[in-house]
Order: structure tokens, then sequence, then C-alpha cells
């Protein structure tokens, strides 16, 4: 069962809902039978040997199909994909071993769909949530965990912004479980806003020279004298997000673009810059990236001292429609 997006971008109001925290992880579905443990991830592949620290302790339900998500949680309360990312796609044991022993994963457990034999899916959430709490799942150890509900989804959504967390999940208390259903009984409201940039460089894939891996994104430095100059203020680097045909029709108009002096003050920083390619700050990009509007203004920006300081950005789309001295005060559309 999937969630939407709240339609208002904010916190549904009302006792009938409970809000949990958003985790920035992989959601897994843990199936026990007969007393063994199955991981499946969305697509329904099992994953379970890339989880070694999840083992299923004795005295647990013998029969229960748990919905969660796995968590790397850093040592400020935060959750971490990047962490988890590496061992996604591994099933060698040994190499796996290693990357849990360096930095293991949590499984945050929201809901319950069977326990001995018996269908809950058309239980109402609240009573499923019972039966989750009464599971004992504790005697896992610390690597599984019931993260707790709240009624209070505003104060929620505050702590959860200020903690820098993904965001908050918001759920009736009434609704039923709808496997593989994107269902509005279930709302996101992610810490997520957009921002139009202009691209000032570009950096290539760590193992194809020849490939888009990133760009670095600026506003003008200063708006009078930026048709003379075309300086920017770096505002961040980012690479995910654009598919692999945009990509490479980018790059060919980057490296038609490029000139030898770096566009950017202060000067970025970090070792990628040895590979950077500097191009005319003449093309305008949209990104999406973690925190609300309000969290990133022209004028804190302008004061930090490297680029790279928002978190998680995402490249969405070109704005050929937007000229650079237009950037930093264009209207992007809410984030769908």
């Amino acid at each position: 069962m999937l969630a939407t997006h709240s339609p208002t971008g904010r916190i549904p109001p009302g006792e009938q809902w409970v809000h949990e925290v958003k985790w920035d992880g992989i959601r897994l579905m843990a199936d026990v039978r007969s007393g063994e443990l199955r991981l499946t991830n969305r697509r329904g592949i099992d994953v379970t040997v890339a989880y070694p620290e999840l083992g299923w302790a004795g005295g647990m339900p013998e029969d229960v199909l748990l919905d969660g998500e796995v968590v790397a949680v850093n040592p400020d309360g935060t959750s971490n994909l990047k962490a988890i990312a590496p061992r996604i796609h591994l099933r060698d044991p040994k190499r796996i071993a290693q990357i849990a022993a360096a930095r293991p994963v949590q499984y945050m457990v929201f809901d319950v769909l069977r326990l001995e034999s018996r269908d809950l899916t058309r239980l109402p959430l609240g009573e499923r949530r019972e039966l989750v709490e009464g599971l004992g799942l504790e005697a896992n150890g610390s690597s599984w965990q019931v993260p707790p509900q709240y009624d209070d989804g505003e104060l929620l959504s505050q702590v959860t912004l200020d903690a820098g967390l993904e965001g908050v999940i918001s759920k009736r208390r009434d609704s039923p479980y709808l496997p593989g259903t994107r269902s509005t009984n279930w709302l996101k409201v992610p810490h997520r806003t957009e921002f139009v940039g202009v691209i000032g460089g570009w950096v290539p894939e760590t193992d194809n020279p020849k490939r888009l891996g990133a760009l670095w994104i600026g506003h003008p430095h200063d708006e009078e004298s930026f048709p003379t100059d075309g300086l920017l203020y770096p505002i961040t680097r980012a690479g995910s997000g654009l598919s692999s045909a945009v990509r490479d029709e980018l790059l060919g108009v980057l490296t038609s673009i490029e000139v030898d002096a770096c566009p950017f003050v202060p000067r970025p920083t970090g070792p990628e810059l040895k590979r950077a390619h500097w191009v005319e700050p003449i093309l305008c990009i949209q990104v999406r990236f973690l925190g609300q509007p309000g969290s990133f203004s022209l004028d804190n920006a302008a004061s930090a001292p490297e680029a790279g300081q928002l978190r998680q950005p995402v490249l969405r789309r070109l704005r050929p429609d937007v000229t650079p001295l237009e950037a930093p005060y264009v209207e992007v559309e809410e984030p769908v």
C-alpha cells in the first residue's frame, strides 16, 4: 500500500488522522513462515541476504507478514538512503557482512498484514497497530523497531523539519490495508521544495569521462554586473533526476559553451573540482531539495562558504523559458 501526496501540501487536520515519521530508506515486506524470515522489496524480489543483521529471533511469531522501512540511522537521528545503496544489489554474503558490520540498518515496522494465518488487511489501521505493538519485535534487538505514532501532525512536521528528517506520513485510523494501491487514506508530506538555478559547470561520471555526472548550479552573484561579468554564487551540486537521454542531449550543449574560468564566487571546493568543466552561465534548470519553502533564500545561499549545502538535491527539468536573471524569482510548481 502506497501513500499519495497531500493535495494541500500540508498535514491533514482532524482526529481521524494519525502521523508517523517519513523515513529516507527502502520499503520491505518481512514474511515469516514456520519461523523463517524472507525479506522482499516492492518488486517482490527476495533481498534477505542483503540484510543479515535483521535475523529473526526465537520466541517471535511463527507466521506473520509485516510492512516497514529499512533505514540506516545517523548519529543525529536522521536516516540516509545513500548508506544502504551499496548493498541493494549485492548478493555476496562476505561483502554484505562487511558492510553490515560497518553500517548496520534498522527495520522500522509500521504495519502487519497477516498473523498466524489470519488475513488482517481489512482491519482498520488502529487495530492493526495494536497488533504490531503486541508482537514483541524488540526481542530481535535494536535492529527491529516499532516507531511511534503521533496525534499532533503539525508538531511532528515541525520537529521532523528541524531534525532534518524526510517528512511526515499521515494515515486514517480507520483505513484498511490495500495491497498494491496508492491510496488517499495515506498521505505523505515531504519536506521538499524547488527553485530554478543557473548551470555554471559540470562534472563527468567517475567511470566514464564522456558522460554527464553532476551539475554545479548557482544564481547571479550581482544582478547589476551579471550581464558583464557572468559571475554566480554557488548553491549546490546535483547529479540525479534526469534521464540518460536528457543528460546526453544536455552534455552536447554544455560542451559547446565551455569556458576556461570558473564562474562561481566564492569558488566551490571539493576533490571533484579537479574534473570540473565550467560553462557560460546561460542555461537554467529546476532543482528539488529537502527543506520547506523559506529554508532556502538568496541571503543564506549567498553567505554560504561553499556549494553543496542543500540536502538531497535532485534535478527536475531544464527551464529554457527562464533567463539567469529571472531564475532567483521565478515561481515553480509545488512538488508532486
